[in-house]
């Protein structure tokens, strides 16, 4: 067989849809891992009492999220409350410090949009952000570089500069008094003669 036809058996191989048309129906689970997605909506009290055993909460305290909720809603997952890094013990060894929180332990459904860091109860510590602030902080930044640029930019050959240019070219006239724009020209030093000493 020519290796040109073997080439083309093995793309139509390639391309063969019957793998495909085999599967069956395609279902998208959704984002949740297999292992961590969300029962159906618990209807009983044995229902209830296994997915409170499944989150690690006692049963009296297992609530689920409302199904009337339709932003948080999501089967059989507990509705923890407002959970904050305030109101956990700062002296408890976290397995994952950064976020206040053990190994296993369930988290509140806004932990899918932001940390608990974000979270607040009185809604007055969660951004002390405002305009004045925001501009305050960006001037005390630049301000200071912008006169250190100034100052140290300067053509005055006697400031303070990164660099010292090179000094100006010693002409046999006054250069100072006509720095910067001035014609030095018009000044002439007079600092020899040829007329004898007397």
């Amino acid at each position: 067989m020519l290796p040109s036809a073997r080439i083309g058996l093995q793309g139509v191989r390639l391309v063969h849809l019957s793998a495909v048309n085999n599967r069956g129906p395609v279902v998208y689970p959704g984002w949740y891992p297999r292992d961590h997605r969300p029962n159906p909506y618990p209807e009983n009290d044995e229902e209830r009492r296994a997915s409170a055993i499944k989150y690690g909460l006692r049963p009296e305290d297992y609530k689920p999220i409302d199904k009337d909720n339709v932003t948080s809603f999501a089967g059989d997952y507990p509705d923890l409350g407002l959970v904050t890094f305030d109101n956990k013990d700062i002296y408890e060894n976290f397995s994952d410090g950064l976020n206040n929180r053990n190994w296993g332990e369930p988290v509140i459904f806004n932990f899918t949009k932001h940390r608990a860091d974000r979270n607040s109860y009185n809604g007055l510590d969660i951004e002390d952000f405002t305009l004045k602030r925001g501009l305050l902080h960006f001037a005390i930044v630049l301000v200071p570089m912008f006169l250190l640029y100034k100052y140290m930019s300067s053509y005055d050959p006697n400031s303070f500069n990164w660099k010292n240019p090179s000094m100006p070219k010693q002409y046999h006239w006054d250069y100072y008094p006509t720095f910067p724009y001035g014609d030095a020209r018009s000044l002439p030093i007079k600092n020899y003669t040829f007329e004898p000493a007397e």
